[in-house]
């Protein structure tokens, strides 16, 4: 439930991960930012078809795809924002596809991307060096 944390140097909840699954978070974290800059682009140009194409591969499909041993680190509320971001871009997806306004679809995601908020603002992915924390106030 509370996964591999130490508490933060910046009152974060550290998420302590080995650096090949750091780098698979933060992957994830950009694809997200990426499809979600997509999506913006695409309900400008009222082009429904690019929203579904964008938000589809990242919905709750996505989650299949992450390690059972890595998601065993991550604590429980970070698993909530993250899966539910999942969710909510399946239900973009939907949205998109039965033609949807385009207001209530920037709605969704303006909502989906407050996970991101509270994430970001919640933990941190230290770096690790020699198995000791490093982050922007040196090792803890």
């Amino acid at each position: 439930m509370l996964g591999n944390t130490e508490k933060g140097d910046d009152g974060r909840t550290a998420v302590i991960l080995g650096s090949a699954e750091r780098q698979m978070v933060l992957n994830e974290m950009r694809l997200l930012l990426e499809t979600s800059r997509t999506i913006v682009e695409a309900l400008a140009n009222e082009d429904l078809a690019a929203v579904e194409a964008a938000a589809r591969p990242i919905g709750s499909a996505a989650i299949a795809t992450v390690d059972f041993s890595l998601r065993a680190k991550l604590p429980l509320e970070f698993k909530k924002l993250g899966f539910g971001t999942h969710y909510a871009m399946d239900d973009i997806t939907d949205m998109a596809g039965q033609g949807q306004p385009v207001k209530a679809i920037q709605l969704k995601l303006a909502e989906t991307m407050n996970n991101c908020i509270v994430c970001h603002a919640t933990f941190q992915l230290p770096e690790m060096k020699n198995k000791q924390v490093v982050n922007s106030a040196g090792v803890f």
